[in-house]
C-alpha cells in the first residue's frame, strides 16, 4: 500500500474514530507534555490481537470473513482473527514500539463491553521491564495497573470473587515466583475449577509476553499457561527463537499456516525512520580476537538462557567449555590494550556527540574495564552497571565499595537506576560498562557505539547490537559495534536458527559505510555533471541554480549532503575520506554557498559544530569555504537593504540571486508575519517562476526583484506615517486591494479597529462568544461597504473573508 492509500485510509471514517479513541493520548516525557500516537504498524498489530480476542469470545455467524488488515499488511494470510485461533506472535523489530502496541491493544480490550470486564496480564521476566510497562500506563494516564509482588498477591488475585478472579490489568514479573509454588497453585486451581468458573476456565483473559525468552518455555511456562488455561496468550518480540526446546513459533504461532500474526522487521523499521541501521567494524583482530579453537567452542555450546528444568543439570558442563574463553576475556593485559584502544576511538569518533556502552565477557572484566578506562578518561565518563553477589572476587567487591561510597551509601539497585536515568538525560555518565544488564528492553537514543568483547549470538546479539539504533536528532546515521572478540565477522554462524530472509539488513559491514559515501558522492555530482568543480563565484552561483531551478533537485542535493555529512563523521580515519576528500569539500563549498544565499544563515550552527566536528574542522575551515563565508554578506532584509547589496556585492547575477531568495525568505516563507508580505506575495512568485526558466533573463530578475523591494520600503514607509498596527495595516491593504486606494478607507480602518479593540482580549481567538462577536462587527462593517460601493453578495463575502483572516492573524491580543 502506498502512503496516498494509506493516508485516505487512515482518514476513512472508522479507523480515525478508532485512533482517536484507543490510540492517542497525551503523556509526560522528560519532563514535557507530548502526545503519543500510534504508528501504522502498533495500529495493526493492536487491532489484530483486538480481533482475535473478541471474534473467539463471540463468534460470528456463519459465512466468517476476517477482516482487511487496516494500514497495510504484515502478517500471515489468513492470520486476521479466526474464532479458533487463541494465541499470536507478534514479530517487530527492537526499536519499533512493542510496549506501547501492548498499552494500545490492552487498553482497547479492557474498554470492550463485548469482554464483560477482563483480566489482563502483562508478563515479563525483569524488573527494569516491570517499572517500563507502570510508568507507561501512568504518563498515558490509562487505566492504572496492579503490580503482582509476590506468591501471596497472586493468589488473592486468583481467588477473587470465588476464584473468578480479580478483573483488571496486571504486571507480574514472573521470577518471583517459584516452580513448586506455582505448582500447588495449578493443583488447587484444577480441584475448584471442576465444579464452577475459575479464573483457569474463564474466556475474558488475556496475557501478554514482552520479549521474556526464559520465561517462555520449561516449567515456569507450562505453569503460567496451566493457570491461565483458558487465556489468550499474545508474545511480542523482536527475536523470536526457533530450536529444539525453545520454538517462538510452536508456543504461540500457528506453524506452518501462521507463522506470525503481525511481523514489522529490520528493513521496514529502517525504512520508515524508527531505527537506524546498525553497522560494525572489527578491531585489533590479530592480536586479541577469539583463537579458531575458542570460538568453535563457543558455537557448539548451548549456553544462551537455558530452560529452567534443564538449566542447574548442565550449568557445570557449560561452565567447564567456557572456562578457555572467559580466561582469555578476563586477561588483565588484554583488557588494557583493548581500553587503550576503546579510549582513543571514544575520544576521536564519539565523545561529545553521542554515548557508549562496552560490554564485558564478566562481572571481572567489567571491573577491570572500568580501572583502565579511568586510567584513560575523565572517571565521571565511566560507570558500571552489573549485578554483584557477597562472594564475588576482591576486585568486585571493591567497586561495590566505592560505588556506594561515591552515592552517599544509596542501595546498589537505587544506585543502578540512577545511573541509568543519569546516562539517557545527563552529561555524565559517558560509557556504561556492562556484562549482561541492559543488553535487552534497554532505550537510550543517545547511545551510538558498542565496544562488544563479550561471545554472544543468536537472539541475544541481536538484541544486544539494537540497543544503538534508536534515531537521535536527526545526526545518527547508524549505530556502530566495534567487535573485539570476532563474533560479527561469523554473522551467519552467530545467527543460525534464523533464516537469511529474516536476518537480511540486521547489521552490515563497515565496508558498506564505504560503498554508502561513494555512492552519495557519485550521486551529487550527478547533478552537477558537466559543471567545473572549482571555487569560483560563477561556478557557485551556476551550482545553486542547478539546484533551485528544479524542486526535486534542491530536495535531492540537501537530503544527499545531510546523510554525506554523516558517513563522513563515522567512517573516522578510515583512508576513503583521503580520496574523496577534495570533492567532498566542493561539496559542501556548495551547500555553504546554497545555505548563505538560500536560507541566508551559516551552513552550521551551534547543532552541526558540535556534531559534525570532522566536516568543521577538516572542511570548513578550508581556505576556499572560509572564503565564502566571510565574502557571503549578511545583509538585513530593512529599508537599507539595496544600498548594502550593492556595496557588498558586484556581480548583477548574484545581487539578483540574492534579491530573489531574500524576498522568498520573507515574503513567501514569513507572509503572515507581516501585512506588507502579503500585499507582495504573487509579484514574487512570479519572479520564482522567472530563475526557473532554462534561459534565466538576470536583467529582468534583477529590476523586478528592485520594483518589489522598493514597493515593500514605501509600503513600509506609509504604515510608520499613518501610525497602524499591523493588524489596522493588513485591513487596509485588504480594503484598497477590492475597492483601490481612497481615503476615506483610513478612518473606515480606524473606526473598525475601535470597535473591536474592547473584544480583542488575550486569547479571544478560543472563546466562542467573543469570537462571534467580531464576526457579527466585520458582517455589519462589510455590508455597509456594500451599499456604499455598490458591491455585489460574492465580493461582499470576499472582502469580508479577507477581513477576518487578517484580524484572526494579527490580532491576537
Amino acid at each position: 500500500m502506498n502512503s496516498i492509500d494509506s493516508t485516505i485510509e487512515m482518514l476513512s471514517r472508522n479507523v480515525l474514530l478508532d485512533i482517536i479513541k484507543n490510540f492517542l493520548f497525551f503523556r509526560e516525557e522528560m519532563g514535557s507534555p507530548t502526545k503519543a500516537i500510534t504508528r501504522y504498524m502498533q495500529y495493526r498489530a493492536a487491532n489484530k490481537m483486538v480481533t482475535r480476542v473478541i471474534v473467539n469470545i463471540n463468534p460470528p455467524e456463519p459465512p466468517f470473513n476476517p477482516p482487511v488488515s487496516p494500514l497495510g499488511k504484515g502478517g500471515n494470510k489468513g492470520g486476521f482473527g479466526e474464532f479458533h485461533k487463541t494465541k499470536g506472535l507478534v514479530w517487530h523489530w527492537q526499536g519499533s514500539g512493542k510496549t506501547l502496541t501492548m498499552l494500545f491493544a490492552a487498553n482497547k480490550l479492557f474498554y470492550d463491553y463485548s469482554l464483560a470486564n477482563p483480566s489482563i496480564f502483562f508478563i515479563v521476566d525483569r524488573d527494569e521491564l516491570e517499572d517500563q510497562l507502570y510508568k507507561e500506563f501512568n504518563s498515558l494516564d490509562i487505566v492504572t495497573p496492579e503490580i503482582i509482588k509476590s506468591i501471596d498477591h497472586l493468589k488473592n488475585v486468583i481467588s477473587h470473587d470465588d476464584y473468578r478472579g480479580k478483573r483488571g490489568v496486571f504486571i507480574t514479573l514472573i521470577h518471583k515466583f517459584r516452580p513448586e509454588e506455582l505448582k500447588l497453585l495449578q493443583k488447587g486451581l484444577e480441584n475448584i475449577s471442576l465444579k464452577k468458573e475459575t479464573i483457569m476456565n474463564r474466556k475474558n483473559i488475556i496475557a501478554f509476553i514482552d520479549e521474556g525468552h526464559r520465561t517462555q518455555y520449561g516449567l515456569l511456562s507450562i505453569q503460567m499457561k496451566a493457570i491461565l488455561k483458558s487465556a489468550f496468550f499474545f508474545a511480542l518480540t523482536g527475536t523470536p527463537i526457533s530450536k529444539k526446546g525453545r520454538d517462538t513459533y510452536k508456543d504461540f504461532s500457528y506453524p506452518p499456516e501462521e507463522l506470525y500474526l503481525d511481523k514489522y522487521f529490520i528493513t521496514d523499521s529502517i525504512k520508515d525512520g524508527f531505527t537506524k541501521k546498525i553497522v560494525y567494524q572489527p578491531r585489533l583482530e590479530k592480536e586479541f580476537h577469539l583463537k579458531k579453537e575458542l570460538l568453535e567452542g563457543f558455537w557448539e555450546v548451548e549456553l544462551e538462557e537455558l530452560p529452567e528444568d534443564i538449566r542447574d543439570i548442565i550449568e557445570e558442563k557449560v561452565k567447564q567449555k567456557l572456562s578457555p574463553i572467559k580466561l582469555f576475556l578476563e586477561n588483565p593485559k588484554r583488557i588494557e590494550a583493548i581500553a587503550q584502544d576503546i579510549a582513543e576511538h571514544f575520544k576521536e569518533n564519539v565523545n561529545d556527540r553521542f554515548k557508549a556502552m562496552v560490554v564485558a565477557a564478566s562481572r571481572k572484566a567489567c571491573a577491570l574495564y572500568e580501572e583502565e578506562l579511568k586510567k584513560l578518561l575523565p572517571k565521571e565518563y565511566i560507570e558500571v552497571v552489573m549485578t554483584y553477589e557477597r562472594d564475588d572476587e576482591r576486585i568486585i567487591l571493591d567497586r561495590v565499595a566505592e560505588t556506594k561510597a561515591a552515592y552517599g551509601g544509596k542501595d546498589i539497585e537505587d544506585i543502578r537506576k540512577e545511573i541509568v536515568e543519569k546516562f539517557k538525560e545527563e552529561e555524565n555518565p559517558r560509557i556504561l560498562i556492562v556484562t549482561d544488564m541492559l543488553l535487552t528492553g534497554f532505550d537510550a537514543p543517545i547511545l551510538q557505539t558498542m565496544y562488544l568483547d563479550k561471545p554472544l549470538k543468536e537472539h541475544r546479539l541481536l538484541q544486544a547490537i539494537a540497543r544503538t539504533n534508536r534515531p537521535y536528532k536527526g545526526i545518527k546515521e547508524a549505530g556502530l559495534i566495534v567487535d573485539y572478540v570476532g563474533i560479527l565477522k561469523q554473522f551467519k554462524k552467530a545467527l543460525e536458527m534464523y533464516s537469511e530472509e529474516d536476518i537480511a539488513g540486521a547489521i552490515y559491514g563497515y565496508d558498506s559505510l564505504i560503498n554508502e559515501f561513494q555512492n552519495l558522492i557519485k550521486e551529487i555530482q550527478e547533478i552537477f555533471r558537466g559543471l567545473n568543480f572549482d571555487y569560483e563565484r560563477d561556478t557557485l552561483l551556476k551550482a545553486l541554480e542547478i539546484i533551485t531551478s528544479v524542486e526535486s533537485n534542491e530536495k535531492e542535493f540537501v537530503e544527499n549532503y545531510r546523510n554525506l555529512r554523516k558517513v563522513f563523521e563515522l567512517l573516522g580515519t578510515n583512508e576513503i575520506r583521503l580520496e574523496y576528500f577534495e570533492i567532498y569539500k566542493w561539496i559542501s563549498a556548495v551547500y555553504t554557498y546554497y545555505m548563505k544565499t538560500v536560507n541566508q544563515r551559516p551552513a552550521y550552527g551551534e547543532q552541526v559544530a558540535k556534531y559534525y566536528k570532522k566536516t568543521i574542522k577538516c572542511v570548513h575551515k578550508s581556505t576556499e569555504i572560509d572564503k565564502i563565508e566571510k565574502e557571503l554578506p549578511a545583509i538585513s532584509f530593512d529599508e537599507h537593504y539595496l544600498e548594502a547589496l550593492n556595496e557588498k556585492v558586484k556581480s548583477k547575477k548574484e545581487k539578483a540571486a540574492d534579491m530573489l531568495f531574500t524576498l522568498n525568505r520573507f515574503v513567501i516563507v514569513e507572509r503572515h508575519q507581516n501585512p506588507i508580505y502579503e500585499s507582495l506575495v504573487d509579484k514574487v512568485e512570479k519572479l520564482l517562476e522567472m530563475w526557473k526558466e532554462k534561459t534565466k533573463d538576470y536583467e529582468k530578475i534583477y529590476q523586478e526583484a528592485v520594483d518589489i523591494i522598493q514597493n515593500a520600503n514605501n509600503l513600509s514607509a506609509r504604515q510608520k506615517n499613518l501610525g497602524f498596527s499591523d493588524m489596522q495595516y493588513s485591513l487596509l491593504l485588504s480594503l484598497e486591494g477590492k475597492l483601490g486606494e481612497k481615503g476615506e478607507l483610513i478612518n473606515e480602518v480606524r473606526n473598525l479597529s475601535s470597535l473591536l479593540e474592547n473584544q480583542m482580549f488575550t486569547g479571544w481567538l478560543s472563546q466562542t462568544t467573543a469570537k462571534r462577536e467580531i464576526e457579527r462587527g466585520v458582517r455589519r462593517f462589510a455590508r455597509k461597504l456594500k451599499q456604499q460601493y455598490d458591491l455585489s453578495i460574492d465580493e461582499m463575502n470576499e472582502l469580508y473573508h479577507n477581513l477576518i483572516s487578517s484580524i484572526e492573524n494579527y490580532g491576537t491580543s
